[in-house]
């Protein structure tokens, strides 16, 4: 979801931050394709879309409490 699209093999072979190896995700399905197919037919009776998602900005640094004058 974080792509905005389903990968292709090479695709997801070739990215960093996959989190499992792809033998393990295809072996779940079966094959690659069967996969893909799933995807899309969840998001489809979802009504989803894949879209990339919006940068986050920058939390802005929070600002130290005034100390208070001691008497």
């Amino acid at each position: 979801m974080s792509k905005g699209k389903v990968l292709s093999i090479d695709e997801y072979k070739a990215a960093t931050d996959a989190p499992m190896r792809f033998m393990v995700a295809k072996r779940a399905f079966g094959s690659w394709a069967r996969m893909t197919q799933m995807i899309v037919a969840k998001m489809n009776v979802d009504n989803t879309t894949m879209e990339a998602p919006a940068p986050t900005p920058k939390a802005k640094p929070a600002k130290k409490a005034e100390e208070k004058k001691g008497k």
